[in-house]
């Protein structure tokens, strides 16, 4: 059997606003945020921005339950990190194969997490700017299964993906078209109780390479 996600990353220094509804009363610039954010929701799904529209809505929805993410759709929208997911697979793969001593029929492995970066540097833009304002940095890992099997080797593997979608405490601004809201201020929203952090996790199907070859970059 194909292991699981790795165990969740740590919470990082400073992620998020906050311990959820810690502050007993929203207040009148809380609604206004709220208000212009349940416009953004719209907007960002007029724009054909359906994933960005989902994230955000499922924040005010203020239930904190996990949401499903596509990681198919992800890899198919997104070129890029569809080939560092393979890149990773090959790798883990290959190393565990490679640095095993002695004889086997069945070899697992599973990655740690790696963060994937939305915004592209060297273009100045977001690889996909409807899953760039979904989940902004979010991570992936790998795991899999290599099986020796007549005479050659057969690799099932799978992708994971993990986000925590929150804000912090800063007074980085987001961009509704003319109107910016700080983080601090989109976060203060679950301090106060109106809306609510939670983690996004997505799973691929099992990719099978039969005859796999460490020498050679998966399909």
């Amino acid at each position: 059997n194909i292991p699981g996600a790795p165990p969740d990353p740590p919470l990082k220094p400073g992620d998020g606003s906050g311990e959820y509804n810690t502050i007993w009363l929203c207040g009148p610039n809380d609604w206004k945020v709220k208000g212009l954010l349940e416009a953004g929701v719209l907007a960002f799904a007029a724009k054909g921005w359906g994933q960005a529209s989902r994230a955000m809505n499922h924040y005010l929805m203020d239930v904190g339950t996990d949401l499903e993410v596509n990681l198919a759709n992800m890899m198919e929208d997104v070129p890029a990190f569809r080939d560092a997911i393979h890149d990773l697979a090959q790798a883990e793969a290959k190393k565990r194969v490679e640095n095993f001593i002695g004889p086997w029929v069945t070899l697992t492995f599973t990655s740690p997490w790696t963060v994937w970066h939305a915004w592209n540097d060297a273009k100045n833009e977001a690889h996909n700017y409807d899953w760039y304002y979904a989940l902004g940095e979010y991570s992936y890992a790998v795991s899999g299964v290599i099986t020796k099997e007549n005479g050659g080797m057969t690799l099932e593997w799978k992708a994971h993906v993990f986000d925590r979608y929150n804000w912090d405490n800063s007074g980085k601004e987001f961009n509704l078209g003319p109107v910016s809201i700080s983080h601090a201020e989109i976060g203060h929203l679950h301090k106060c109780g109106s809306a609510r952090e939670y983690v996004v996790r997505g799973g691929s199907k099992t990719q099978t390479v039969k005859n796999y070859d460490t020498t050679k970059p998966l399909p």
